[in-house]
């Protein structure tokens, strides 16, 4: 073996660099293969792990949740059992009906997520689920209907206890099989422990080999190309009659030092050259610098204004002291159709005015304008008013005095904004009417307090109240116990989930009229994006109906 090593080291300066370093990428790249394919290997086992972890745990949740919603149902019922007013076991009845809803929401959830080798345990625990939220569905219905009497006739049978046994015994079997599965599982997660330690091991082993490579790296390549830049850098100074280092080395490296002794050879024709860069580089910069001095003398302070008046979206004319125009820009003069041979720098305010009065644009003569405008010229007093010209057209003028005499204004054509602005209130009146007068009560509360925002006319004649006392209150400013509870628990529910839009039906003890049944549909509103702002309710009054079917 030391033999191998001492010959191994003779030829070792007989590889070329390229040799010696595609060797090492080769032993490198392989290790890193190696590790790369047992951490992805470690990863996958990783993310089966995980996967069937998840799976696990929503599997718990949904036993505990489904167990929980059991237990809350038959508490319902046992309320229902027990009360004898029908108020009160109709409360309970509404309150189960919620609970086997969300009962049969989390059933299907959990349906989706179970594997197919658990659907044949998980079919007949559904059925049973099924049987027993019909049972306890029409047993709730039987209690609004009829009463608490009723209910307790439909539940007094062996058939109910029955599918009640049976949905303990499948809860408890899906619990011993979900626990024995994580048992399994943390057995396995001990397992991969040892994988873990090997594949430490290995990046131990590729670190070890790469402060190796970095070393031998150091010592072949960087220090040897340190050495020869530092020449370098000398030659470069000036200094070109130096000795080159590693000259005799017949790598990649001595290559390099070769050229670097070429290069000390044409060092004073590079000076040469630099110096009259150097010189075209000053000559360049002295030519740009007066270019841009001539730029900035040919762009003047008139033209930059000019510009940006004729760019303006406004029509602008601008006035000295005795009513002569400075400047007047295209907009204004399309915007009254004046010629720029009339309206133009030099020309009296008169002669604009008289061109608009010619062409109809003016509902007052031109002297009487000019008069006021003197005025208020004279008063330095600014101004922003909307003139109607006699073509239906409402322009938008905006009058200042400047500094140093004279005057601005600023015309801009606001027909299409007052336009927009009477259809709107057109609108807003014809939905406050059609809301007043439907014969169902509308009441919008806002989705943070619950209070009363808006009512309209049927909804003082439902709660028997005016509106005056109605608006700005909650629910328990105006209901009694346990009403009031009741009313803002139905809207806090759905601004929780708010899918849930369908009408309910409840018999509400009215603040100024009497008992009432009604229907309520709840709908959330939302401005723009997020969550919602506001609550619209729509109440059906159903007790003439219902006074009637009795």
């Amino acid at each position: 073996m030391r033999e191998l090593l001492r010959r191994f080291n003779r030829s070792l300066p007989s590889f070329s660099l390229n040799d010696k370093i595609s060797a090492a990428a080769a032993a490198f790249a392989v290790l890193v293969m190696l590790s790369t394919l047992g951490a992805l290997s470690a990863l996958r086992e990783q993310r089966l792990f995980y996967d069937r972890l998840e799976a696990l745990a929503a599997a718990s949740r949904n036993t505990e949740r489904t167990n929980a919603l059991i237990y809350a149902v038959v508490m319902e019922s046992r309320g229902i059992y027990m009360s004898a007013d029908r108020t009160v076991a109709r409360r309970y009845a509404d309150a189960q009906l919620v609970k086997l809803a969300q009962l049969s929401k989390v059933v299907e959830e959990w349906e989706a997520q179970v594997a197919d080798g658990d659907a044949a345990l998980f079919a007949p625990f559904k059925k049973r689920i099924e049987q027993f939220v019909a049972f306890r569905t029409e047993m709730a219905r039987q209690t609004i209907s009829v009463g608490s009497s009723a209910a307790r006739e439909l539940g007094d049978n062996d058939e109910n206890r029955a599918v009640r046994t049976a949905l303990n015994e499948d809860l408890e079997k899906l619990s011993r099989l979900y626990a024995d599965r994580t048992r399994e599982l943390g057995e396995a997660a001990d397992a991969r422990g040892m994988a873990a330690f090997y594949l430490g091991a290995l990046g131990a082993v590729i670190i070890t080999l790469i402060a190796a490579a970095a070393l031998a790296l150091r010592r072949g390549v960087l220090m040897p190309l340190l050495d020869i830049a530092r020449v370098t850098d000398r030659i470069a100074a000036g200094r070109i009659k130096l000795k080159i280092p590693h000259a005799r080395r017949h790598d990649e490296i001595g290559r390099v030092a070769q050229a670097v002794a070429t290069y000390q050879d044409g060092a004073f024709r590079l000076q040469e050259l630099e110096q009259h860069e150097v010189e075209i580089e000053r000559q360049y910069t002295d030519i740009l610098r007066q270019h841009e001095q001539l730029e900035q003398g040919a762009i003047s302070s008139q033209q930059r204004l000019d510009a940006a008046v004729a760019n303006m979206a406004q029509g602008l004319i601008m006035l000295d002291g005795f009513g002569y125009v400075l400047m007047v820009n295209d907009q204004y003069r399309k915007l009254y159709g004046v010629p720029a041979s009339i309206a133009k720098p030099g020309a009296h305010m008169r002669e604009i005015l008289a061109h608009r009065a010619k062409l109809g644009l003016m509902r007052e003569k031109p002297s009487e304008f000019l008069a006021a405008l003197r005025e208020r010229m004279k008063e330095r007093r600014a101004e922003i008013v909307e003139v109607a010209l006699a073509d239906g057209r409402i322009i938008r003028v905006s009058e200042r005095p400047m500094d140093g005499g004279g005057w601005v204004a600023t015309h801009e054509d606001f027909t299409a904004q007052r336009r927009n602005e009477r259809i709107l209130a057109r609108a807003e009146y014809f939905l406050a009417a059609l809301l007043e007068n439907i014969p169902q009560a509308v009441v919008a509360k806002d989705a943070e307090s619950l209070r009363y925002v808006f009512v309209n006319r049927a909804t003082e004649v439902l709660f028997g109240l005016p509106r005056s006392e109605i608006i700005g209150r909650a629910a328990r400013d105006l209901f009694p116990e346990p009403t009031c509870t009741l009313i803002e628990d139905f809207d806090r529910q759905l601004l929780a989930d708010v899918s849930d839009e369908t009408p309910k039906a409840h018999s509400v003890e009215m603040p100024g009229n009497r008992r009432r049944d009604v229907v309520v549909r709840r709908l959330p509103v939302s401005i723009g994006e997020g969550a919602p702002k506001y609550l619209l309710n729509i109440i059906e009054d159903r007790t003439p109906e219902q006074r009637a079917a009795a």
